[in-house]
């Protein structure tokens, strides 16, 4: 019981410095003087909670925190885990980034490892609760220590610190993907929804296409699966209508077909492209739908049309036309401008189209987005931005357009820097290099400047 004692000798030197006795100072904080007395006073001493000790510590002076290293034995009063004060501990300790104090309650913790059910579950209540970055120490704890390969809580756990790790930077977002790959298939039905559709996102940002097709493929098989169970009765309503997962079932089955669109539309196949959009053109039929739901119908058939427009500009049958059905768009539709403006440039490469009108009129509003909340997550448009820049690097080569051509080229590598795109970047070199004599001074020195950034 020593730091026991020595958390009781640290109040009652505080107390004594203000000045009061324990009768003026219960009053202070706002804790019953009969509860302080006990807590001080009684052989053995009533143990003293969290709640409590922040009170006496605020009434003290002293900053959040204090004494939480000296809390710890109050955890474990009898030698046991007391969940009602171990609990509430370490999630003010992740809240507070006392990792100093997570790391020796949990050491103790593990002694039994009957323990790592309360610890996942203390990280389910601060992930659930948006404490995203706090929940990342148990979730760790949980695949460091559990035995079995098998167990749902080691997948929800890699789950969990997958999505974690997601972010604007491609590396880390693919070794996150790597880590999470063998246990996504263990994970209950809706969080293995939303896993292979995080999944094919990645790798399809990451142009890994093989990979990509596969968690596509996966994703319309098992929202189908699902589907069918619950018109059987099998499912339950809180997987349809995303109750338990992060979406309603209507949004992963659509995104299984417009994701095998996608794979298609990048791999040339324009005609399998288009049998995918019509799949999910119009999901009106989708049984079990609420008013929510419908939303999703028409944002997805929203997609559809939209999607449409740029397989049909891209398969190169009568641009002219559909290059003016992107605009039109785009008019109306401004969110939409970097998903759009990347079709358009690669459709001006590939078919030798004039697009300064358009890139006038649409240029500042592609880099106002990259500033802007959007339904698209930060990585998705700065990614889609990049492939812009380089796609009009090569467009303004192509018119020996030297200035304009090397100023988005600076712009795709600045990007692909910054996001850790490796591809890009060596991409973005290679040409730098061939064509550095038609570089000016000013764009020499940013080049050279960038460079050493990457360098440090």
């Amino acid at each position: 019981m020593e730091m026991t004692m020595t958390l009781r000798s640290e109040i009652e030197r505080g107390i004594a410095g203000m000045g009061m006795n324990f009768s003026e100072f219960g009053e202070w904080s706002g804790i019953n003087r009969g509860i302080f007395s006990a807590i001080l006073n009684s052989n053995p001493p009533k143990p003293i909670s969290l709640n409590q000790l922040e009170r006496i510590g605020k009434a003290l002076g002293h900053e959040e925190g204090w004494m939480f290293e000296l809390y710890i034995d109050e955890c474990f009063y009898d030698g046991r885990p007391n969940r009602r004060r171990v609990e509430p501990f370490l999630i003010r300790s992740a809240e507070l980034d006392r990792i100093d104090c997570i790391a020796k309650v949990l050491s103790r913790l593990l002694e039994d490892l009957k323990q790592l059910e309360m610890i996942f579950e203390i990280g389910e209540a601060l992930y659930t609760s948006g404490k995203i970055k706090e929940s990342a120490v148990f979730y760790q704890c949980i695949v460091q220590n559990e035995k079995y390969h098998q167990s749902e809580r080691l997948a929800v756990s890699h789950y969990r610190l997958f999505r974690a790790a997601l972010g604007e930077d491609n590396e880390q977002n693919l070794r996150a993907a790597i880590e999470f790959e063998p246990f996504c298939e263990k994970l209950p039905d809706h969080h293995r929804l939303d896993g292979l559709m995080r999944l094919f996102d990645v790798y399809f940002m990451l142009e890994k296409l093989d990979k990509a097709e596969y968690y596509s493929r996966e994703l319309v098989s098992f929202s189908t699966k699902i589907y069918n169970l619950y018109k059987q009765g099998k499912c339950e309503k809180k997987v349809l209508f995303g109750i338990a997962s992060e979406n309603p079932l209507i949004v992963y089955y659509g995104y299984g077909f417009l994701s095998m669109e996608t794979i298609l539309f990048r791999k040339g196949d324009f005609a399998g492209a288009l049998e995918y959009n019509k799949l999910y053109e119009d999901l009106s039929w989708f049984e079990g739908l609420d008013e929510s739901g419908f939303k999703y119908v028409e944002k997805i058939s929203d997609f559809s049309k939209q999607n449409k427009i740029h397989i049909e500009l891209l398969s190169g049958k009568n641009t002219e036309l559909y290059l003016k059905k992107c605009v039109e768009f785009l008019k109306s539709n401004p969110s939409e401008t970097l998903v759009s403006f990347l079709f358009i440039s690669q459709a001006a490469n590939l078919y030798d189209l004039d697009i300064d009108h358009i890139l006038e009129k649409f240029e500042k509003q592609m880099e106002q987005q990259l500033n802007e909340t959007s339904h698209y997550k930060k990585i998705h448009q700065l990614n889609r931005y990049k492939d812009i820049c380089y796609e009009l690097t090569l467009y303004f080569f192509n018119k020996v357009f030297y200035q304009n051509a090397h100023s988005y080229l600076l712009k795709a590598l600045n990007v692909a820097i910054k996001i850790n795109d490796k591809d890009t970047f060596m991409k973005c070199i290679s040409l730098f290099e061939r064509n550095r004599k038609f570089a000016s001074l000013v764009q020499k020195k940013s080049y050279i400047e960038m460079l050493r950034k990457v360098e440090v």
